[in-house]
């Protein structure tokens, strides 16, 4: 398939999508949508453009018996293989994800839980500086590590497109670091895998003594290893953050995001980690 075929096609199917009622149900997901449709509606019109001159391109060779239409077929056609050459490269550097929200997973290590606060300060300002809320996908966080969820409205860039590029150990304002590995930040698209099966989740409650407890459990992916607490005094609120979490990192490990990103599955239970991979070659 040609690149503005896949163009096409994927447009065409972010506007089914978008017609089922069924989808609005979920704000975050229409939302989502929404973003994705603006996002790749240039590259679209670019491509119904290609195809239109592709059509004009096979009638034009019809009559090129006439010198006149052989010359007119001869302009399509360089119009044409300059737009799909356009198009292509577009496409390749295209990363899809970019309309995403995000989600932001903070790790101390070492004696690093003194700054993940600090590095959790410096996220919520960004987000409020740009106009886009960051909340607490763990109620309370505890000092070693955090999970931010940061969502954007209708308008601008999606939070992944501006935030992939923190992915790693953090430095401070001035340039100078915390101190080696002491935090260390993945960004991942706010995305879903594909189907999980339910037998490969397990569930993990946690009693406490404390009176009036708030709900913790952990929810781990035994197939990959790749786990997340929640914590709410909503039980359902707290496992649908956890897994919510655990989900954005399942599809970042199914594509990684498309193959732009190598994913480096931690310790059972742990937090997956994004490292950069090669820049994807454009096809024609």
């Amino acid at each position: 398939m040609d690149a503005w075929e896949a163009v096409t096609a994927e447009y065409a199917d972010l506007e089914a999508r978008l017609s089922d009622p069924h989808v609005h149900r979920d704000f975050r997901r229409a939302r989502r949508l929404r973003r994705c449709a603006a996002a790749l509606r240039p590259l679209n019109e670019d491509a119904l453009r290609l195809q239109a001159l592709l059509e004009d391109l096979r009638d034009a060779r019809d009559l090129a018996a006439d010198p006149a239409w052989r010359a007119e077929a001869d302009r399509i056609e360089r119009e044409a293989a300059s737009l799909r050459t356009g198009l292509a490269a577009a496409v390749a550097a295209r990363d899809p994800f970019d309309p995403y929200d995000a989600i932001v997973l903070i790790d101390a290590e070492d004696d690093g839980h003194r700054h993940v606060q600090a590095v959790v300060d410096a996220y919520r300002a960004d987000a409020r500086d740009r106009g886009w809320r960051a909340e607490h996908l763990y109620n309370e966080p505890p000092p070693h590590w955090a999970m931010l969820e940061i969502t954007a409205g209708e308008e601008g860039p999606g939070p992944w497109s501006i935030l992939k590029a923190g992915n790693g150990p953090v430095r401070a304002a001035d340039g100078s670091g915390f101190g080696p590995g002491a935090v260390h930040v993945t960004v991942l698209p706010d995305a879903e895998p594909g189907p999980v099966d339910p037998g490969d989740v397990r569930i993990d409650l946690y009693c406490t003594r404390e009176p009036n407890a708030q709900t913790m459990l952990r929810v781990l992916h035994e197939p990959t290893g790749i786990g997340a607490y929640g914590r709410d005094p909503d039980p359902a609120r707290a496992q649908a953050n956890a897994m919510r979490v655990v989900s954005a990192q399942l599809a970042a490990l199914e594509s990684a995001p498309e193959g732009r990103y190598q994913a480096v599955p931690q310790a059972p239970g742990g937090h997956l980690r994004l490292r950069a991979a090669a820049a994807p070659v454009a096809s024609m």
